[in-house]
């Protein structure tokens, strides 16, 4: 057995202010570690003060956790929580762990300082011996203590007691802690692997980083400093995994549902939206660019895409001004749809006439100046018709636009 540590007895004005050793933040870091879940929280040292108690016949025992103005009883016996909020300068156990040292007190209620304790007060303690509980990191978490109500000295052998059970409660948090520490590894695993399941899976980022929170909440009510560090890196490292991931899919969609070129709905999209634009009723409006060919082949395929893009634009803007909710796609080369849904037949002609005139355009070409317009043809949708049928009617009109000179909004009845 080690050589014991001598009980101080100082004098009072030799007793150090307790208030700045209790109030050390890595020490009171380090209690936190241990994630003592309160008063009478650990069943496991129930037999320690019990023994403690017992072998040095004493009526109260306890393993104190010291907080500032606060003290916290994994386990005792006899106390209880009335005095759980003693000011440092009156409590026992805070000038153990200033002192880092045994501290006995022979008659509490004869003491200058320990007189005005409340327990002391109370009449519930007239002496004490306590033992500081020092962790294996070196910090004093707090005390093993026992009081008498009667004034008492106590023996080298009883504080040797209290010593012998300080290695055992110090196993034991040492051990809980590790457990603590190696559950929360677990479920910080767990979140990450569900929200890299949740990006696997494609759910909308939304979605996804409402799972993250959730998943990761209780770790952070539990974390210590280091952990929430970690906990922090790990959302945000998942969270930018799933933004990415989210972009990517945005991505693949926007692909697989606009026209490349000119960022208008694809042929497929268009059919697809037309469809269900139309299952009410409307209007289609059939674009042919006039003279395309004649740019394209004069000035080249830049030359013709710059302008497929730049009347693509003029088309979306317009048509989406004059009736949100339509849809406007390209078909292909230099065609284009604009559906209508719910329109009557005199808006339908307003939107179509102003969109011929919208598309007029000029090229330079070599030395020449293109001039550049677009024939529409316009055929109305009753309800239930289909978008392929109103289609081919406004496709029929269109040509009747270009027949009547170009640059033109023609209309043909269903």
């Amino acid at each position: 057995m080690s050589a014991l540590i001598p009980t101080p007895r100082l004098p009072v004005t030799e007793l150090p202010n307790p208030r700045p050793a209790v109030a050390e933040e890595a020490r009171l870091a380090a209690i936190a570690s241990y994630r003592v879940p309160g008063h009478a929280g650990i069943e496991d040292l129930d037999a320690v003060v019990a023994y403690m108690a017992g072998t040095v016949d004493a009526p109260i025992a306890m393993i104190n956790l010291v907080g500032p103005d606060e003290q916290c009883y994994p386990a005792e016996k006899g106390a209880g929580a009335p005095y759980s909020h003693v000011p440092d300068e009156l409590s026992f156990c805070a000038y153990v762990v200033a002192l880092r040292a045994p501290l006995e007190v022979a008659d509490a209620a004869e003491h200058p300082v320990f007189r005005d304790n409340p327990a002391v007060v109370a009449g519930a303690i007239r002496s004490y011996l306590g033992v500081p509980l020092i962790d294996e990191d070196g910090f004093v978490l707090g005390s093993l203590g026992v009081f008498d109500d009667e004034p008492r000295e106590f023996t080298p052998a009883e504080q040797a007691v209290l010593e012998i059970q300080v290695r055992l409660v110090r196993s034991v948090l040492s051990l809980r802690r590790q457990v603590a520490w190696h559950r929360w590894d677990a479920g910080l695993l767990a979140a990450q692997g569900r929200t890299l399941e949740a990006v696997a899976a494609g759910r909308p980022l939304e979605d996804t980083l409402d799972l993250l929170a959730s998943a990761t909440a209780g770790l952070a009510d539990e974390a210590d400093a280091d952990q929430e560090q970690r906990l922090q890196e790990t959302v945000d490292r998942l969270t930018a995994v799933a933004t990415k991931a989210d972009g990517w899919k945005q991505a693949l969609l926007r692909s697989a549902r606009q026209d490349p070129l000119t960022g208008l709905a694809n042929r497929s999209h268009l059919l697809d939206t037309g469809r269900a634009a139309l299952a009410a009723g409307g209007a289609v409006l059939f674009v042919d660019v006039d003279r395309f060919k004649e740019v394209n082949d004069r000035g080249g395929h830049a030359v013709g895409d710059q302008l497929l893009v730049r009347l693509a634009e003029r088309m979306r803007r317009y048509v989406e001004k004059e009736l949100p909710g339509a849809v406007v796609g390209r078909l292909g080369g230099d065609e284009f749809v604009a559906v209508l849904p719910g329109v009557d037949a005199p808006t339908a002609e307003a939107i179509g006439h102003g969109l011929a005139a919208v598309l007029v355009d000029e090229v330079e070409v070599g030395r020449r100046t293109v001039r550049v317009s677009a024939s529409i043809g316009l055929a109305m949708a009753a309800p239930g018709t289909t978008l392929d049928e109103v289609l081919s009617l406004a496709d029929r009109a269109m040509y009747g636009a270009k027949e009547r000179g170009r640059g033109v909004l023609h209309m043909v009845d269903g």
